[in-house]
């Protein structure tokens, strides 16, 4: 019972809270721009393995295969609900998956919780595909190390693992964890390897073939990358992203040093007095979390992450998801660690929550990710009057400004009626 529960409250917050409730109405980027459009103009088969910005996207392209069956108007509510269920249905991995190696249930409880309630992840990336492949990411590390005792539960890890893999090219970097599965005696426990290892054939196959644009022409600066990381990740995991900008107008980079070296403590906590899994887990959350800041940082870098330039980490809140997510295990492991007794212990354990909590209720004050202009199906019906006025086709525009995709009028008429 208790994980319909569970997974039902995470649903109906990604949609009630006011930014959620905004995706409802409105379509963001690569939503429509990208995934929706190439649902309706290209074939299915090709559609699924066609590669965007130099590599595979299968979870949102199936995904949104199953909304361009809807009636146009529609896919907004269709594209948002698909993604806030896969989020909700990640958080319900990572509780059940953590179980062996997280001994609290309610810490394990706090990380599925972050998966749906992180800060980070509830503005820019909000109820979307095209970022979900960050919490996918999150959701196939845990996959990996659970070892569930039902066939059905191993096979369903394995095509979680095989999705995940192909929908995120950062997913092969798990490859020793799946690498070592084979070594268990049972069958069953090698299924999910064999499930990742079809994701990741497939994902090396696309990375091989597919070009990816440079975000910038300017090479990566490793002094701003280390400056940015700082403040996108340990001050973004435990206060969120909107009071970052005043902190550093008023501290500078103190309270990201602070936050630093209290989340490397707890996990330090894990690493020295944590069982072997606790310590894994520790030393697993800390590896992944400066790994993929770098990574993405890297990758991604332009003059616009410059911890300088106006927000600080308004532009790319999506860099800071994963990285947050594996701080926050490195975290809990540590919590995990520390002895039940003890006014010091108790207190740690109450400050942790009751920080990220704070940021959390921040959030949801300032109303911050919420879409504005107008909606996706007022969009729609100003095409489908263009059309009636003769055009041969139109451009149908959506969130952020700029975005939009084109579309035959012949086939706005029949996918409109939901043909």
């Amino acid at each position: 019972m208790g994980y319909p529960v569970g997974f039902a409250a995470a649903l109906g917050y990604l949609l009630y809270i006011p930014a959620g409730r905004s995706h409802l109405t409105h379509v963001w980027a690569q939503d429509g721009a990208r995934f929706l459009v190439d649902a309706l103009a290209q074939p299915f088969g090709r559609n699924l393995v066609t590669p965007y910005a130099g590599y595979l996207h299968l979870v949102p392209r199936l995904s949104a295969q199953l909304v361009a069956l809807m009636p146009l108007p529609l896919a907004s509510i269709g594209l948002a609900v698909t993604a806030a269920v896969l989020r909700a249905a990640v958080a319900v991995l990572v509780f059940a998956a953590s179980r062996g190696h997280i001994r609290s249930w309610w810490i394990r409880l706090g990380l599925a919780s972050a998966v749906v309630l992180l800060p980070a992840g509830n503005a820019e990336t909000l109820n979307n595909l095209a970022n979900l492949h960050w919490f996918l990411l999150y959701g196939a590390f845990w996959a990996l190390l659970w070892r569930p005792m039902g066939r059905w539960q191993n096979a369903v890890t394995a095509l979680v693992l095989l999705l995940a893999a192909a929908s995120e090219p950062l997913v092969l970097g798990l490859a020793p964890i799946a690498a070592a599965r084979t070594l268990l005696p049972l069958w069953r426990d090698r299924l999910p390897t064999i499930g990742f290892g079809v994701g990741a054939a497939a994902q090396m196959a696309a990375l091989v073939g597919a070009d990816r644009l440079a975000n910038s022409a300017q090479p990566f600066d490793p002094w701003q990358g280390t400056l940015a990381g700082l403040m996108r990740v340990p001050l973004v995991t435990l206060s969120g992203p909107d009071p970052v900008p005043s902190l550093y107008q008023r501290f500078g980079f103190v309270p990201a040093l602070v936050a630093l070296a209290g989340a490397v403590a707890m996990a330090g906590v894990a690493i020295v007095r944590g069982r072997p899994v606790g310590r894994f887990v520790g030393i697993a959350g800390l590896v992944a979390c400066g790994s993929l800041t770098a990574i993405e940082l890297i990758v991604n870098w332009s003059p616009a992450l410059e911890v300088d330039q106006p927000g600080v980490v308004v532009l790319g809140q999506r860099y800071s998801i994963a990285p947050c997510l594996f701080l926050l295990t490195a975290m809990a492991a540590g919590l995990d660690a520390l002895p039940d007794r003890g006014y010091l212990q108790a207190a740690v354990r109450l400050t942790v929550p009751a920080v990220i909590g704070a940021a959390i209720v921040g959030q949801l004050l300032l109303g911050s990710g919420q879409l504005t202009g107008p909606s996706w199906r007022q969009a729609v019906n100003d095409a489908t009057r263009q059309c009636a006025d003769g055009r041969p086709a139109v451009s149908i525009r959506h969130n952020p400004p700029g975005w939009f995709f084109g579309l035959a009028c012949a086939r706005l008429v029949v996918i409109h009626r939901g043909g």
